[in-house]
């Protein structure tokens, strides 16, 4: 998400640029950098949502605009106030999402499906004149700064309420 390679990625970099020593070598190893990067993206086990949501390294690193927060950055994980991410954490908590029956409440119910949230995924489809999915939600915050705010704001609704529900539950 924060669009930095492994160090162990940048060191073979580095290298590389200081054994040619010439004029097209950053570039050209920044290119090989991102695929060998892309590479052990599209092997690795882990982080598959993150991966579902943005599988092209090369796109989301050489964005022009947007910044990620707090807020995108439980959309893009999938960590955070979600029951099913809370429950790894503590075992008391029940996964299902409180107002859809028979639903988990993973970050892919609540920002994409859950009812809580209809009138703002509405307003966000309208606003990006798209409906977003989970295969689109990157495409549509890389075409323009203000599909990017949109999607933003919407993160930022979905999981200041979350987050508000959990400190009531905890009190």
């Amino acid at each position: 998400m924060a669009g930095i390679p492994s160090l162990a990625l940048l060191a073979n970099e580095r290298s590389r640029i200081y054994l040619r020593r010439t004029e097209d070598a950053k570039k050209e190893e920044r290119l090989e950098t991102l695929r060998k990067w892309q590479e052990q993206w599209d092997r690795s086990t882990k982080g598959r949502w993150t991966h579902r949501l943005i599988p092209n390294i090369r796109e989301w690193v050489e964005r022009k605009h947007g910044e990620v927060n707090y807020h995108l950055t439980q959309l893009l994980s999938g960590h955070g106030y979600f029951r099913r991410h809370s429950q790894r954490y503590d075992n008391t908590i029940n996964a299902q999402c409180p107002t859809c029956p028979h639903m988990v409440e993973d970050a892919e119910h609540v920002f994409f499906h859950c009812w809580r949230f209809d009138e703002e995924r509405r307003r966000l489809n309208v606003l990006c004149q798209e409906e977003m999915t989970p295969e689109n939600i990157i495409g549509l915050m890389l075409t323009s700064e203000p599909n990017w705010h949109v999607v933003a704001s919407f993160a930022h609704v979905v999981v200041t309420r979350l987050r508000h529900k959990e400190m009531a539950r905890r009190r």
